[in-house]
């Protein structure tokens, strides 16, 4: 905008597009005019209010595409946030915020962490920043932490370091800085707040102010989840079938899905015991960053989200609940695949 908080024409392309679509060329005299731009020119505040409405019913869209094809920890946090029982309380939207946002985090971390994994990729030379210093070397510490900033650190160094050495991973060509950036803002944001402190109303109606904007941004910069979907393979006959993990409800789903043989031994490993992220072709288990729970009536799974190894075991939050379990007879496999990941990127 410029110093009068009018809108610049030249920032808005893809509003401009869609009228000059609708409306088509202006001739006159021969001359091929812009129908946008000579609503800007002409009719300046029909076009701002137009762009209002463009922008309403983007976000409208986004929202829908968010609870219905984002992963469940982004998808369900934040249907709950938006349109939950909680959705007009100021503390309750708030903290279902921020655990879609962190939610979000923990899906890159476990999307980043299974493609090395999956591709047994080196990054033996790759620099995390960890404890106030930019150049440091992965340890097992760094890989398996609990410190969700710490998560975003890893996530972009990785990054990074595929761009400088032309790896060309998956995760390298759609989790942009500015998301990192905008996710880490998310977090310092939440961080007013002591971890086991619950805001007020004023404090949480104040920091929905601040964060909403933020988070609509992050919805932008994960538009490519849409193309992932988390899965458990459960049979083969001939095709695969998998219980899918995708958008806010919790019911049990599956699909039978068509699966390359170059990758169907890949996916067949652990029968029923392996979280699998599909991303476009690609197949990678993204364990034992997460793993899923069954309730006890079956007809719902939970997500579960890797918190951090206490007392020598893996701990997890199943999505919709906030307690702590562990998988007692996973430990050793658990173990077994972040080893793994050690061998691939600690010096």
């Amino acid at each position: 905008m410029n110093a009068d908080n009018q809108l610049e024409y030249a920032d808005n392309p893809e509003f401009n597009q869609t009228i000059d679509e609708e409306i088509g060329d202006i001739v006159i005299y021969g001359e091929k005019l812009s129908a946008s731009y000579i609503l800007y020119e002409l009719k300046y505040e029909t076009y701002r209010i137009a762009f209002t409405d463009y922008l309403d019913r983007k976000f409208e869209d986004l929202q829908e595409r968010t609870f219905d094809d984002y992963p469940p920890l982004i998808a369900f946090n934040y249907r709950s946030a938006m349109r939950g029982p909680g959705s007009n309380d100021s503390v309750r939207k708030f903290l279902h915020l921020k655990d879609a946002w962190e939610g979000a985090i923990n899906i890159l971390n476990a999307l980043v962490f299974g493609e090395i994994r999956a591709k047994s990729i080196t990054l033996k030379s790759a620099q995390v920043y960890h404890s106030g210093n930019p150049n440091m070397h992965f340890n097992s510490k760094i890989i398996r932490t609990d410190e969700l900033k710490q998560r975003l650190e890893n996530v972009r160094a990785i990054i990074n370091y595929s761009a400088a050495s032309s790896l060309g991973l998956t995760c390298e060509k759609h989790v942009s800085p500015s998301l990192l950036d905008n996710l880490y803002s998310l977090q310092d944001n939440r961080n007013h707040f002591s971890h086991s402190a619950t805001p007020t109303k004023e404090q949480a109606e104040v920091e929905l102010k601040v964060v909403m904007p933020i988070v609509n941004k992050v919805l932008e910069e994960l538009q490519f989840m849409e193309n992932i979907t988390f899965l458990r393979f459960e049979l083969f006959d001939t095709k695969c079938r998998f219980e899918t993990f995708r958008g806010h409800h919790l019911n049990k789903d599956f699909d039978n899905i068509n699966v390359d043989s170059a990758k169907l031994g890949y996916v067949m490993t652990n029968l029923g015991q392996v979280v699998f992220a599909r991303w476009n072709d690609e197949f990678f288990s993204v364990s034992p960053f997460l793993h899923y729970l069954n309730d006890t009536s079956g007809y719902e799974t939970y997500l579960c989200f890797y918190k951090g190894k206490k007392n020598g075991k893996y701990c997890y939050e199943p999505i919709k609940m906030r307690n702590e379990i562990t998988f007692d007879h996973l430990q050793a496999r658990f173990d077994t695949e972040l080893q793994e990941l050690v061998n691939l990127m600690v010096p």
